[in-house]
């Protein structure tokens, strides 16, 4: 989808040689794994995307883009991503930044030489795409601004993810998940009543917007095949926060208020939350009144139907409701109660930490976690892509590059 014949883009300021291939990006790129002739192409097969990106949102973006299939070439400065170095380390080598960067491969460019900028250039010049998240002006620093590349490349995609938009008052600001997840508003909904606002463990902005961002790139992409432009693609991190939260901001607009944080709760629905066990925590969200009838049966008490029916009902009242059964929950051990509820056909689950994911029969069907051979890690655990097209998950086989490789 989307590919185009590379040609040698037009003179610009500066003498240049001959625009490398995605090959030439990388010589020793040779010395590692690449997809095996069996293995079948990605619907972004003959796309060609250059990475400028550090830590997780333009990487791991352009992760998802090799995942389908694209020729990726990351640019590093000499240091690398800044991601190589963050702990913990595998023979030396970023679990972190491995999380986010297979089916790349790496050349090293030192942006502070006119032969690194121009490298840089003939790379971007090449491309069916172009993404980055530096800092704000640093790409036009560097000689890479859109206007630039797009001289040289006009129907190039150019995709910028920024920490609060491409231009407007705070445009210039830095910032980092924390930042996205306070000034979004998530942080203020995130935590248990009267607690005080809590974050997401993960560093959710920089995957949603990721996410965003790849998903634009395809539909400019398709756009491109059709009308032969090239697009401009802009994700803002705390943007795709707000975003994310559709429902919590549905509330506000219509309470015209902020809505109390709930903890595990659902603001929606009740019962539908964590409660402790004899012997852990379980999960269980009773979405309509046939639900709540049939875990009422199940629990033998019957009596609880009629007061509590409707889910206005229990909402108004669920304190009341919740004080009654967490005495029940507790009584019996999780295994007891996910029996009992999965058998009834209620929508319930278990508390499990990672390595217990990891074991986790479905997870292990689905191809979620697997091995990779790294040249510097060596055997590698990581995580599998949770698309499937034509019943076949959607992985590259090429594993996250070291330096310059």
């Amino acid at each position: 989808m989307g590919s185009r014949e590379h040609r040698e883009p037009p003179s610009v300021t500066f003498p240049r040689p001959n625009v490398p291939t995605a090959q030439d990006a990388a010589p020793t790129a040779g010395s590692f794994n690449r997809m095996t002739e069996s293995q079948t192409p990605g619907p972004l097969a003959g796309t060609r995307v250059v990475e400028f990106g550090n830590l997780i949102a333009a990487p791991f973006c352009a992760m998802l883009l090799a995942d389908l299939g694209a020729d990726v070439v990351k640019v590093e400065p000499p240091s690398g991503d800044l991601g190589r170095q963050f702990g913990p380390y595998i023979n030396g080598e970023s679990a972190f930044f491995l999380s986010t960067n297979r089916g790349k491969r790496s050349i090293v460019v030192d942006f502070r030489s006119d032969a690194g900028r121009r490298k840089a250039f003939e790379l971007a010049a090449s491309a069916d795409v172009v993404v980055n998240n530096l800092r704000h002006g640093a790409m036009a620093r560097l000689g890479l601004d859109e206007e630039a590349v797009r001289s040289a490349n006009p129907d190039v995609i150019y995709a910028v993810v920024s920490a609060f938009g491409a231009d407007g008052p705070d445009a210039e600001r830095t910032g980092i998940d924390v930042i996205f997840q306070a000034e979004s508003g998530m942080m203020s909904l995130t935590g248990e009543p009267g607690s005080p606002p809590g974050k997401t463990a993960t560093t959710i902005g920089d995957y949603v917007a990721a996410t965003n961002t790849a998903l634009a790139i395809c539909a400019a992409l398709v756009g491109r095949s059709s009308s032969g432009s090239g697009h401009r693609v802009d994700v803002s991190l705390r943007d795709s926060l707000i975003a994310v939260q559709a429902g919590w901001n549905a509330i506000a607009f219509a309470l015209g208020e902020q809505p109390e944080r709930t903890g595990t709760a659902s603001p929606f629905l009740a019962p539908n939350r964590m409660f402790e066990t004899a012997d852990g925590h379980f999960v269980i969200a009773i979405v309509s009144d046939r639900h709540y009838q049939i875990m009422c049966e199940a629990l033998g008490r019957v009596d609880l139907i009629d007061p509590f029916m409707g889910n206005d009902a229990r909402l108004a009242n669920r304190e009341a409701l919740e004080d009654i059964l967490e005495p029940i929950f507790a009584s019996e051990t999780t295994a007891h109660w996910l029996d009992l509820f999965t058998g009834a056909g209620l929508p319930c689950g278990r508390v499990l930490t990672l390595p217990e994911v990891w074991e986790d029969p479905q997870v292990r069907h689905n191809e979620m976690v697997h091995e990779y051979d790294h040249p510097v890690a060596g055997r590698v655990r990581g995580l599998g892509s949770p698309i499937r097209i034509d019943g076949r998950q959607v992985r590259s086989t090429l594993p996250p590059p070291p330096l310059d490789q």
